[in-house]
């Protein structure tokens, strides 16, 4: 399939492709409340897409605090408090490496209850279909599908379950990946590294948090502050390059939330941004450096556990060869009188 690239916010973004969906019926949009959203019209894009039954792909633009974007959005789709509509979602990240925990998290959310075993991952699907409301599945960080450490049950038949929903009334699926639309990614699957079979209608990329959303999400965190103080507050996580950075806002909100100053003093409020600010890099560096060590640690480990493998076998077939020729040449004696009685 060919896509036609076209820039969006500093991304190459495909043209939209169109297929025939299926709409989630009962549904009155104009109903539903955007007003917690940071991206209240992306978000409202969104899922308009997705209570049409189109299946999204959002992409969430790669940085140091890519997390908080994806989780935030999430939580953003989660609050609209959906009539008759539930949003069920899976952390991929954390399921990686259990076909059967993924199993579990959808089954458990869609029944509100927990469970040592559930049904295959179609016959939870026809039964979220039969159900007499609708449902939204989130895979949210399906990038992590690229590891090597995934489950060999995540094979080509999960990503086919995936594709179907597409044919559903009352089920739509919203995949959140980082860096890059599913189209451009090697998945583990079944062992193998390769493309998937699955094929979403709708590829978004989450747009840079423009100041008027960054204005309006600190107004409604602070009431307490004027204009002046948080016109000095967005300043603070305002990016060359990237538009407002949504982590470092929400790090500087969290500590004035956690401060007793009254910040009367507007010099001293701004000094106090700055520091925070600067603490926050210096966090931010650290946490950078911690998680590559934890990433070439895993490396190393698996690579010795590649070399332990390979020797346990040259080990196993050494063994063989000298300590136990004489089993062999036994049995191989054994076989030749059958052969010969």
């Amino acid at each position: 399939m060919l896509l036609k690239a076209r820039k969006n916010s500093g991304f190459l973004k495909p043209a939209r492709i169109k297929f025939h969906s299926f709409q989630i019926t009962g549904f009155d949009m104009t109903s539903i409340n955007y007003a917690h959203c940071l991206r209240r019209r992306f978000t409202e894009n969104i899922l308009t897409h997705l209570l049409e039954g189109t299946s999204v792909n959002v992409v969430v633009r790669k940085r140091d605090q890519e997390d908080q974007e994806a989780d935030r959005l999430l939580a953003d789709v989660e609050g609209c408090d959906l009539p008759n509509a539930r949003v069920l979602a899976v952390n991929m990240r954390a399921c990686r490496g259990s076909y059967r925990q993924f199993l579990l998290d959808l089954w458990q959310q869609s029944h509100h209850q927990p469970a040592l075993e559930c049904s295959d991952l179609f016959t939870i699907l026809g039964e979220l279909e039969q159900a007499e409301q609708q449902f939204i599945i989130v895979l949210n960080h399906l990038d992590a599908m690229r590891a090597n450490d995934v489950d060999v049950q995540f094979d080509q038949d999960f990503y086919i379950h995936l594709n179907s929903l597409k044919n559903y009334h009352n089920v739509a699926l919203l995949v959140i990946t980082e860096g890059t639309s599913y189209h451009g990614m090697s998945f583990n699957i079944g062992g193998e590294f390769k493309t998937s079979k699955l094929d979403i209608q709708e590829i978004e990329y989450l747009p840079a948090l423009m100041g008027d959303e960054g204005r309006y999400e600190l107004t409604q965190r602070h009431p307490e502050l004027s204009t002046v103080h948080i016109s000095h507050l967005l300043e603070q996580g305002q990016h060359q390059e990237l538009g407002y950075d949504y982590a470092l806002l929400d790090y500087l909100s969290r500590q004035l939330r956690h401060s007793v100053e009254s910040w009367d003093d507007m010099a001293r409020f701004i000094q106090q941004l700055k520091d925070w600010q600067k603490r926050y890099k210096r966090q931010s560096k650290q946490a950078e450096y911690r998680a590559q060590k934890v990433v070439e640690a895993a490396g190393k480990s698996l690579s010795i556990f590649k070399m332990k493998h390979l020797f346990s076998m040259g080990y196993d077939i050494l063994k063989t060869v000298f300590l136990e020729w004489p089993i062999v040449l036994m049995e191989k004696i054994s076989e030749y009188k059958k052969r010969k009685e």
